[in-house]
């Protein structure tokens, strides 16, 4: 008998040692799965046509809209993109097996094009260097253009003695648009920004229209460093002659010491230090041209997919700006949007 109890104990401790001597990875847990739907455009007009985009949390937000089922008003609908017949709100969700997304409302107007206007924003092509001591004069009139208003698109694009901001499309752009000096703007493509710029900031100003017959939408999604687009036009009315659609993507908020031979800019600082850098071009995703697309319609789509080129410092501060030149070259309409986040047609 105590033999036995003996044997009883000895396989009772072997359990209790086994049970505790677990290390903390047995008791990690697996952080679960949620999808996320989004949309290209949270208002169309009646008779056009969406594209949804389906995301999982895991592997860098994978999409899955393959393996997703996407519904409007509760309704299987077939594949990711789905054609608004009918004015009114929606609701869109997806499921993914036993997961079930966010919920996305769309607005759908009456198709009355011809009475439809845009908000128009004119576009700002500087060109610029951090070395340049000129180049504050121009830098400056930016900063007074962002505080008279919020309908400009500016772009930076530097250029010369080894700038750390360079690219060679901006080198090609630059040639193409005649531009052999900083500093030096082009405003929507055609009209030239008289130096000293500060001093002609109306120049860009007077630019700005009430309203605009086209307006632009852009969505965009990063799955690791591959970087998927979708540019949505849409005109109230055809646009005359041939359209082109020219994409940019700009990176903000990049730090380096500035030149400056101005002694009244910038508190004279003869070199300022921490000097802020937004807009500054770093690929150009489009063709340098533009490509070319419809000139009428009210769901005119162009999508994009590249990988993130190797100069970006912080994909946080990534932009795209998208614009659509006519057959002579006049930007007629801009649109900006952070990477990652979806910005609609703006209608008036």
């Amino acid at each position: 008998m105590k033999k036995i109890l003996t044997c009883i104990s000895f396989l009772a401790a072997a359990f209790l040692f086994n049970s505790c001597t677990k290390t903390e990875s047995d008791f990690t847990l697996a952080v679960p799965e949620s999808i996320t739907i989004k949309a290209d455009a949270t208002e169309v007009i009646a008779g056009n046509s969406i594209t949804f985009t389906v995301t999982s949390s895991l592997n860098n937000n994978a999409i899955v809209t393959g393996q997703s089922s996407l519904y409007v008003n509760g309704t299987l609908i077939a594949g990711n993109t789905y054609t608004f017949t009918s004015e009114g709100n929606y609701l869109v969700n997806a499921s993914k097996g036993t997961l079930n997304s966010n919920i996305i409302s769309i607005k759908v107007t009456p198709a009355t094009s011809s009475a439809t206007r845009f908000v128009n924003r004119v576009l700002v092509e500087e060109f610029s260097g951090t070395w340049c001591g000129n180049c504050p004069a121009i830098l400056y009139g930016v900063d007074l253009l962002k505080q008279q208003t919020d309908k400009s698109i500016v772009v930076s694009v530097h250029l010369f003695n080894d700038d750390p901001y360079i690219t060679s499309q901006g080198n090609t752009l630059a040639a193409n648009l005649g531009v052999t000096g900083v500093p030096a703007g082009k405003i929507n493509r055609t009209v030239n920004w008289d130096g000293l710029q500060y001093q002609h900031v109306n120049q860009v100003t007077d630019q700005i229209k009430a309203s605009e017959t086209l307006g632009l939408g852009i969505s965009s999604t990063l799955s690791g460093s591959n970087l998927n687009a979708s540019i949505t036009v849409s005109y109230a009315q055809t646009l005359s002659g041939d359209a082109k659609l020219t994409l940019y993507l700009v990176e903000d908020k990049l730090i380096y010491t500035q030149r400056n031979y101005s002694s009244t800019l910038y508190a004279g600082q003869a070199s300022i230090p921490n000097f802020e850098y937004n807009g500054v071009i770093r690929a150009i995703v489009s063709t340098l041209a533009g490509d070319a697309v419809a000139n009428t319609g009210t769901a005119v789509q162009k999508n994009y997919s590249v990988s993130l080129p190797n100069n970006i410092t912080d994909i946080g501060n990534l932009r795209l700006v998208a614009f659509i030149t006519n057959s002579t070259g006049i930007v007629i309409n801009a649109q900006e949007a952070k990477v990652g986040t979806i910005k609609s047609l703006e209608k008036l």
